[in-house]
C-alpha cells in the first residue's frame, strides 16, 4: 500500500500492517458467516458451534486492532492527512462484524427453524456478503492509496447490494406466501432475512461515505 500517513516511517509502516491485519480479519470473519450459515442450514451442529466460536474471536480481534490503530492516531503519534476519514472508515466498517456476530447469535439462541423453502436464497445472500466484503476492502485500500479508483468499485458494491435486495424480497415473498407457515414463524424468519441483509446494506454505506470522502483527495 502506498504510504498515506505523515510521520515516522517506521510508525507509518506500523499502523499500515495493522490496517492490512483488521482487513484481514474482516475477510475472515465474511467467510466464517458463510459457513456458519451453510452449516446451520445443514444442521451440522458441531460444525455450526465451532464457526461460531471462530466468529467470536475475530469479533473480538478487530476490537483489538481498531482500538490499536485509534490509539496510534488519538496519541498523536501519527497524524494521518485525514485523520478523520480514516477513524470514520473504521467506525463504519465496525459495524460489520459486530452484525455478523449477533445475526449467528440469534441462530443459535432463538433456534429458528428454516424451511427448505428458504434455504437457497440465504445461501446466495450469504455468497454475497462475502463478495460485498471483498469489494468493500479493495474500496478501503482504493481510498488510502488511489482514491480515483474508488468510484468504480463503490459501482460495483451498489450493484451488488441491489442484487441482494432482490434476493431478500423474494425470499420475503416465498415466506408470506407459503400456506403452512404460522404468522409467528413467518415474522422470525423475516426478522433473520431482514439482518441478514442488512450486512450487504452496512457495506454499502461504508463504501458510500468513503466515496465521498475520496473526492477531495481526488480535487
Amino acid at each position: 500500500m502506498k504510504v498515506f500517513f505523515t510521520g515516522a516511517l517506521g510508525r507509518a509502516k506500523q499502523i499500515q500492517a495493522k490496517l492490512d491485519q483488521y482487513f484481514d480479519a474482516l475477510r475472515q470473519i465474511g467467510c466464517r458467516q458463510r459457513a456458519a450459515l451453510i452449516s446451520y442450514l445443514d444442521q451440522d451442529e458441531q460444525s455450526f458451534a465451532d464457526l461460531l466460536e471462530a466468529i467470536n474471536a475475530l469479533e473480538s480481534r478487530l476490537d483489538g486492532i481498531r482500538r490499536d490503530i485509534e490509539t496510534e492516531i488519538y496519541g498523536r503519534r501519527l497524524l494521518p492527512d485525514t485523520r478523520d476519514d480514516v477513524l470514520g472508515l473504521l467506525e463504519g466498517i465496525d459495524k460489520i462484524p459486530n452484525r455478523i456476530q449477533s445475526v449467528t447469535r440469534n441462530l443459535q439462541l432463538q433456534n429458528v427453524d428454516i424451511p427448505n423453502l428458504l434455504k437457497e436464497d440465504l445461501r446466495q445472500l450469504s455468497d454475497q456478503i462475502v463478495e460485498a466484503i471483498q469489494i468493500l476492502i479493495k474500496i478501503s485500500y482504493a481510498f488510502l492509496s488511489k482514491p480515483a479508483e474508488v468510484r468504480d468499485l463503490v459501482s460495483q458494491l451498489s450493484r451488488l447490494e441491489h442484487e441482494a435486495d432482490l434476493v431478500e424480497e423474494q425470499a420475503l415473498a416465498l415466506v408470506f406466501d407459503a400456506p403452512d407457515l404460522e404468522l409467528a414463524h413467518k415474522l422470525q424468519l423475516q426478522g433473520l432475512i431482514d439482518r441478514v441483509g442488512s450486512i450487504c446494506d452496512l457495506a454499502e454505506d461504508v463504501g458510500d461515505r468513503l466515496m465521498v470522502a475520496s473526492l477531495k483527495r481526488v480535487l
